[in-house]
């Protein structure tokens, strides 16, 4: 896709414009790269022998620095509420981002997602790096569009899926105005690609983010790589797919030259690569929505289409938020309690637990949610209006998305960097930490973090 002429891509690159870079930064300047690698799962790294993967830069990472042994994340188990977990150290009651997905059954929105930076709530790393006169910059981050502390910014954003529309739209909405258009073959990050090249978009990504490395300068640079998490919801978890091993090789070679070119620029920089869930393999779908219609809790037109509401399950791959539209209707809440209890106590279900009222909102269900349901491993959540509840898919793929407490979604954390003990086992932390460890570094407050740094041997 050719957006401008050759012409025109040298006058955009001519004005760019951003804050000056420091040429001559000195080798103690401390700077952080971090990297979250979609859906990796720690155990992927950690029996990369086993699982014969070739991992040299992850492994190599995991020798010279410290390591989790897994993390915690935030409920629901996916990308967004994840990420912003990760960027602010706060959870979704205080970042305020629950889900991927803007909660819309009516479908006004067409399908939105929490695009937008000023969405989160508190304070990010990125803005306590610009507090403290440093430049930043994003590639692909979840939550970061138009964000004020991002200087060098490619969020991630779509709104159509069609390629020139959206390619145009990224590029408007990306800064310092011009920048993108100097990255030689970043057109081809529009082309998405199909099955098994999952990886193909990351290498546009990782080009993006050293031009960024080469221009900006930037002490803290956050990427967002999702090969290996489209990979694994295709084909399932990476230990029985092997197109899914490919993606994580692949990647393993980015973050290898990611790496490089930022100990070039900064020496002394903390290199941390983490991610946001890992997965389980699904078989079958759970259609919440579909028990609510056969109750008449939901109204179908004639051709099956939603007509109106009395409740509603909002999926986040392995759990549900579902809302009441009027939530002073008792005899709405006694019905899908009684749908839901039903199914929480049939074994063939696929229904793990449903958490009720405060409980629910607490633990990561919407804010006007009445309940959080939570799957299986082996189930995932459906958007079905009609027939069965409970339905065996043709194909084993792969979902996140599950409560916390499943093993399978813990997350990974590996940092490397100056006075960093080689080879010391963190145990379990909590992705909030990580944050509130990151600004240590950088040697920047985050007050509002609500978790101590992770102790590094330094």
């Amino acid at each position: 896709m050719k957006l401008f002429s050759l012409l025109t891509l040298g006058l955009a690159a001519a004005l760019v414009t951003a804050p000056a870079a420091d040429a001559q930064a000195r080798e103690d300047d401390p700077a952080v790269l971090l990297i979250s690698v979609d859906g990796l799962h720690p155990s992927y790294v950690f029996e990369a022998d086993a699982l014969g993967l070739e991992i040299p830069t992850l492994r190599g990472l995991m020798r010279e620095g410290a390591y989790a042994s897994g993390v915690t994340g935030v409920t629901p188990t996916v990308t967004y509420p994840n990420h912003t977990s990760i960027i602010t150290g706060t959870a979704p009651t205080e970042h305020g981002i629950r889900t991927n997905t803007v909660f819309d059954p009516e479908g006004h929105e067409q399908g939105a997602w929490n695009w937008y930076g000023s969405q989160i709530r508190v304070p990010t790393l990125w803005d306590a790096a610009k507090a403290g006169g440093m430049t930043t910059a994003s590639v692909l981050w979840p939550v970061s569009v138009n964000h004020p502390g991002i200087d060098w910014n490619m969020p991630e954003y779509w709104r159509t899926k069609n390629r020139l529309s959206d390619g145009q739209l990224l590029y408007a909405v990306s800064t310092p105005r011009g920048f993108l258009e100097t990255v030689e073959g970043v057109d081809r990050f529009f082309h998405r690609p199909s099955n098994p090249e999952f990886w193909s978009a990351d290498q546009r990504l990782t080009d993006i983010a050293l031009a960024m490395i080469e221009q900006g300068r930037p002490q803290l640079l956050t990427i967002h790589l999702t090969g290996l998490d489209a990979a694994q919801h295709t084909n399932g978890p990476l230990p029985t797919d092997p197109v899914s091993k490919r993606t994580l090789e692949e990647t393993d070679a980015m973050i290898g030259r990611l790496v490089a070119a930022q100990r070039q620029v900064y020496p002394a920089s903390t290199i941390t690569v983490v991610s946001d869930h890992g997965f389980h393999p699904v078989n079958s779908t759970i259609h919440l929505n579909a028990a609510f219609a056969r109750e008449g809790l939901i109204a179908l037109d004639d051709a099956g289409r939603m007509d109106s509401w009395k409740a509603w399950s909002w999926n986040s791959g392995g759990s549900a938020s579902v809302v009441l539209k009027d939530p002073d209707d008792a005899a709405t809440r006694e019905a899908v309690d009684a749908i839901l209890t039903a199914l929480e106590g049939d074994p063939d279900s696929g229904v793990a637990s449903v958490l009720r009222g405060r409980e629910a909102v607490q633990e990561g269900a919407l804010e006007q949610a009445a309940f959080l349901v939570d799957a299986k491993g082996g189930f995932a959540f459906g958007r079905a209006l009609t027939g069965d509840t409970v339905r065996a898919q043709d194909r084993t793929t792969g979902a996140h998305g599950y409560r916390n407490t499943h093993p399978e979604m813990q997350a990974s954390f590996f940092i490397a960097g100056p006075g960093i003990e080689a080879g010391r086992n963190l145990g379990n932390i909590d992705i909030r930490q990580v944050a509130p460890t990151l600004a240590r570094r950088l040697g920047v407050s985050m007050p509002t973090a609500r978790h101590a740094p992770v102790p590094l041997g330094e």
